[in-house]
């Protein structure tokens, strides 16, 4: 009788230590998402907080400019950005990424508006509305949105729009360029061979970059290992693009006020000198430095009279680069 008892009693702790086995697991695997989930949080909380800051840099700048570019694909600089055209063992170009991010509802897109950009509420694009409006097939299934990498028109965006800041960093003393903003262009071509350009949706920079980190590219056809990220090349500025449009008190594109492509040229040249002039010359300075009177050495090692007499200062330029 006794040896029932205990091999009922055995069972019984077999039993209870079981099932604290399987709520310790379970507790570990909730603790471990929710030390996940805060983490994430205070990454955000962290990249929120820096980007505040990068902003207010720009609007407290003493000097900046922003400019807009037009980055075609089919320039060899800009090929990282383009390929894969379809996901293929894992790997998407930035189009493929930002759709699907889209689709997820991960990062907000916002309407292309002609000359200016509202990144609110309400100009934020409806999905599926988004999907009709460029008839990209998908289907429904238990009221979800399914669509097939195939289907994706990653082929079909062969350019992308570009909004930069370029400004002086008085906190850091330094010239700093950024992106602010990319808009994917969608290009199609009708039954008679003429091609337009639609520009999809605008998303600010910022919203990408924790994705854009972790997509590696190709930098170049001569080295074919990976040498960066796409957020590399945006920030490093590798991409090749022409200017469009700088902002200006009346919102002009330069296609605006020019009557020309050889005038449109010379614009965006000018433009483009302006950027790299005021970054050169923002390190040279005037240096009102007093230089010793130089003195020769006679023949008999004795120093001569200085060949400045007045010891007059004289001025100099130093390029801090």
């Amino acid at each position: 009788m006794k040896t029932k008892q205990v091999w009922i009693w055995i069972l019984l702790m077999a039993g209870s230590t079981s099932l604290f086995s399987q709520e310790t697991t379970r507790e570990g695997i909730g603790q471990r998402q929710q030390n996940t989930q805060q983490q994430a949080a205070k990454t955000n909380i962290r990249m929120e907080q820096k980007n505040r800051h990068i902003d207010e840099n720009i609007e407290n700048a003493k000097w900046s400019r922003i400019i807009y570019r037009h980055l075609d694909l089919n320039k060899e600089a800009n090929a990282p950005l383009y390929y894969p055209v379809t996901p293929i063992n894992g790997k998407m170009n930035l189009f493929t990424t930002l759709f699907k991010l889209l689709q997820d509802d991960m990062v907000p897109g916002y309407e292309y508006l002609d000359g200016r950009e509202e990144f609110t509420d309400e100009y934020r694009i409806n999905f599926r509305e988004f999907l009709d409006r460029f008839g990209i097939y998908y289907e429904t299934v238990n009221d979800m949105i399914v669509i097939n990498d195939a289907d994706i028109p990653g082929n079909e965006v062969e350019s992308y729009f570009v909004k930069e800041a370029y400004y002086f960093d008085t906190a850091n003393s330094d010239f700093r360029g950024r992106p602010l903003a990319i808009c994917p262009v969608l290009q199609r071509s009708d039954d008679y061979g003429a091609t337009t350009r639609y520009p999809l949706f605008w998303i600010p920079y910022d919203h990408i970059v924790p994705y854009t980190r972790r997509i590696q590219i190709m930098g170049s056809s001569l080295n074919n290992s990976m040498s960066g990220s796409i957020d590399d090349f945006f920030r490093l500025r590798k991409y090749d693009g022409e200017i469009y449009k700088a902002q200006n008190p009346r919102n002009l594109a330069i296609s605006q006020y020019t009557s020309s492509p050889e005038e449109m040229k010379a614009e965006q040249d000018r433009i483009e000198q302006e950027l790299v002039d005021f970054e050169k010359n923002l390190w040279k300075q005037e240096n009102h430095s007093e230089v010793p009177p130089q003195r020769e050495v006679n023949r008999r090692g004795k120093r001569n009279s200085p060949t400045n007499p007045s010891g007059s200062s004289s001025l100099s330029m130093r390029d801090r680069r």
